[in-house]
C-alpha cells in the first residue's frame, strides 16, 4: 500500500513523497528512506520501494527539493550539500510516522547521484544503520572530469563565472538540457540519449533540463571521503559493469576503503539497464542486504 505525504524541511520547504507500507499489517517496523539520483523523481524507483515493503519495511521515497512535485528553487538544481540535509529532515519525518518503530534505526537507499548522497547521509547521522549505493557518484571531480571531459568541465567553470553575476543582477540562471544529441553541454553523455528517454518515460514529472550550477555543484562534491567512515554500519554497493555515466573502476577503488561490513553486487550493463533489464539483481540484492542485517 502507498500513499502520498508532504513534509516540511527545517527551512520550511515542502517535500512531496510516497509512503509505503507492508500490505499484511503487523505493527510499527522498521524505515527504509529512498530518493533517486540527479534530476530522477520518486516515480522511477516505485519498484524498489514495492519489493522493500513487501519484505515488511515501510518506506518513504520522496523527491529532491526543485524536483519533481516537491518546493524549492531554483527549479531544476542539484543542491547536493542541501539535499544530505534534507534526507535526514525526511528520517525525522519518517520516524515520526504511527507504522515505524523509531526504536529499530532506519535504513537508507540511493541511487545514481543519490547513492553517493546516502552514503554520506550514512557516515554522519547516527539513527542510519544500514545503507545500499546503487550506481553511485562517488567522486564528482573523477567522475565528473571523465563524464564531461576536460573542455566540458572548463566549460561548466567558464559559464558558472558569468551565472553568478546573473543570478546577482536578479536574472534567471543558466540552463542545461540533461541529455542532447545535439554537442551541446549537457549532463549525460550523447550516447546515452535514448536510454534516459526509456528510462524516464514513467516519471510524468521528470523535465530533460537543469541549471548549469547543478553541474558546477556535482564537481565540488565528494562523497568519497565519507566512505570509510560509515563502518561498522552494513554497506551494499551496487555496480554496473557497463557503466558510463558512474564509472565502476571509480566506484570499486571507493568501495576498497569502506570498512566491514560491506558487499559489492554487479551486473553486467549500463547506468540505465540497472533499473530494467537488471532490476532483478539489483532490487532483490538490496532487499535481501536489508533482511540480512536488520529486521523489519
Amino acid at each position: 500500500m502507498k500513499r502520498k505525504v508532504d513534509f516540511a524541511t527545517e527551512d520550511g520547504t515542502i517535500l512531496s513523497g510516497l509512503l509505503f507500507t507492508d500490505d499484511a499489517g503487523g505493527g510499527p517496523s522498521r524505515g527504509i528512506v529512498m530518493a533517486h539520483g540527479f534530476s530522477g523523481v520518486k516515480e522511477g524507483l516505485e519498484q524498489y520501494a514495492t519489493v522493500f515493503s513487501e519484505a515488511g519495511y515501510t518506506v518513504l521515497l520522496y523527491d529532491h527539493r526543485t524536483f519533481g512535485e516537491s518546493g524549492g528553487g531554483p527549479r531544476y538544481e542539484v543542491q547536493p550539500f542541501q539535499q544530505v540535509l534534507d534526507w535526514r529532515d525526511a528520517i525525522t519525518f519518517l520516524l515520526t510516522q504511527p507504522e515505524v518503530d523509531s526504536s529499530l534505526g532506519v535504513g537508507v537507499f540511493g541511487s545514481s547521484f543519490a547513492g553517493g548522497l546516502g552514503m554520506v547521509v550514512a557516515a554522519t547521522d547516527p539513527r542510519v544503520d544500514i545503507v545500499v549505493a546503487q550506481i553511485p557518484n562517488v567522486s564528482g571531480v573523477d567522475n565528473g572530469t571523465r563524464l564531461l571531459g576536460a573542455e566540458g568541465v572548463a566549460e561548466v567553470k567558464a559559464r558558472s563565472i558569468v551565472d553568478r553575476t546573473r543570478r546577482l543582477a536578479g536574472e534567471m540562471p543558466d540552463m542545461i538540457p540533461l541529455f542532447s544529441s545535439d554537442g551541446e553541454l549537457c549532463a549525460f553523455p550523447p550516447h546515452s540519449v535514448d536510454e534516459v528517454r526509456n528510462d524516464r518515460a514513467s516519471e510524468t514529472t521528470w523535465v530533460n533540463t537543469v541549471t548549469l550550477r547543478s553541474l558546477e555543484n556535482y564537481l565540488d562534491f565528494e562523497p568519497a571521503g565519507w566512505v570509510p567512515l560509515i563502518s561498522p554500519k552494513p554497506l551494499l554497493m551496487i555496480v554496473g559493469e557497463g557503466d558510463t555515466c558512474t564509472y565502476p573502476d571509480i566506484q570499486k577503488a571507493v568501495f576498497e576503503t569502506a570498512g566491514e561490513p560491506k558487499k559489492l553486487v554487479t551486473h553486467p550493463g549500463g547506468h540505465w539497464a540497472t533499473y530494467t533489464t537488471y532490476f532483478d539483481i539489483a532490487g532483490y540484492a538490496a532487499r535481501d542486504w536489508f533482511l540480512e542485517h536488520t529486521r523489519p
